[in-house]
């Protein structure tokens, strides 16, 4: 069972981005991390991610912790809302966050609107939350993020990467990341 797992954002892989560098980072320290797969479709669809993630992510626990970029932190927020009815997780890192549209890219607005989140039961459920964003993000704009952690009464972060945290902007390591998982990991 992965401790950690990652959420990508759309249209993104497993393969870009900063995923591949933090695979390598969990592996060389020991620690079980999964970068989920899920359908990098320019249409994508709330439902069909929830059953990917569910193929792919084992029972979660109190050690669990989740990292998500981007529309991945829509996905792993409405995840996380109907998974922790009953159960607590160690962290949620959300890296270029937001809860609702933004303005552009209205072919992902039905996946968001979709989107059931349950902040207060997440604020309760989930022990450290994190928030990581980047004033030169032209993507998703700070305020964004900002209104996501304030939301979450989450810990926020502004990373040194100015851009959206991809590898066509030059992000293929994003040690912000890294450094909010670190306490909480589980060596092998």
């Amino acid at each position: 069972m992965a401790q950690v797992i990652v959420v990508h954002g759309y249209t993104a892989s497993p393969e870009e981005n900063w995923f591949p560098w933090i695979a390598q980072k969990a592996k060389k320290a020991g620690v079980s991390l999964k970068v989920l797969r899920l359908d990098p479709s320019e249409t994508p669809v709330l439902n069909v991610w929830m059953k990917q993630m569910d193929a792919q992510i084992d029972a979660l626990n109190e050690n669990s912790i989740l990292i998500a970029h981007s529309l991945g932190c829509i996905a792993a927020l409405h995840y996380l809302s109907q998974k922790l009815q009953h159960q607590n997780i160690k962290a949620l890192v959300l890296a270029a966050g937001f809860n609702g549209r933004l303005g552009r890219l209205e072919q992902v607005n039905p996946f968001i609107d979709a989107a059931k989140i349950d902040f207060d039961l997440l604020k309760q459920q989930v022990e450290h939350r994190v928030v990581i964003y980047s004033k030169g993000d032209e993507r998703v704009q700070p305020e964004f993020s900002l209104a996501q952690a304030k939301s979450l009464d989450a810990q926020v972060i502004e990373a040194r990467h100015q851009g959206h945290f991809i590898d066509s902007e030059g992000c293929t390591e994003l040690p912000e990341v890294w450094d909010a998982v670190e306490p909480y990991l589980i060596r092998a």
